[in-house]
């Protein structure tokens, strides 16, 4: 599933740039690599457990929980902008670096592929720490 995301960020960004060649140059990295590291993984980090949250907690509206995921990354895209382009998912950014030769960079590895990754395994570590699940049926009828 993840080749198909690269591979189509890959040609969206080639069709992008083709038809707006003046738009945009894609997320670029404006502190160091620290900081950068540090923001795309707190991003990612926050995404992940507010929309693990929303599972649980939000049963059935399929609408709803897309309307609230949508504005979630949205606003966490709006944060993460100035300083990292907060793109939070690797298959996305590399659409971009790919387009200006810059996918095998440091930079472009640390920030926009192991940041969001380590996040994401640490996001959803946390949730499972920190939310207990709820007991099947059966086992609760037993005891």
């Amino acid at each position: 599933m993840a080749d198909y995301q690269v591979f189509g960020s890959i040609i969206g960004v080639k069709l992008i740039l083709t038809t707006f060649p003046e738009i945009w140059r894609g997320p670029e990295l404006v502190i160091n690599l620290h900081q950068g590291a540090l923001t795309e993984g707190l991003l990612t980090f926050t995404y992940v457990l507010i929309t693990l949250g929303l599972d649980r907690n939000i049963r059935g509206s399929f609408f709803r929980k897309t309307w609230i995921s949508s504005i979630l990354k949205l606003s966490l895209h709006i944060l993460g902008s100035d300083l990292t382009g907060g793109c939070m998912n690797p298959a996305a950014a590399i659409g971009w670096a790919y387009a200006f030769d810059a996918h095998i960079t440091k930079e472009h590895i640390i920030v926009y592929w192991l940041a969001p990754i380590e996040a994401t395994l640490l996001g959803v570590w946390t949730f499972r720490l920190l939310v207990r699940r709820s007991k099947p049926e059966k086992q609760k009828k037993m005891n």
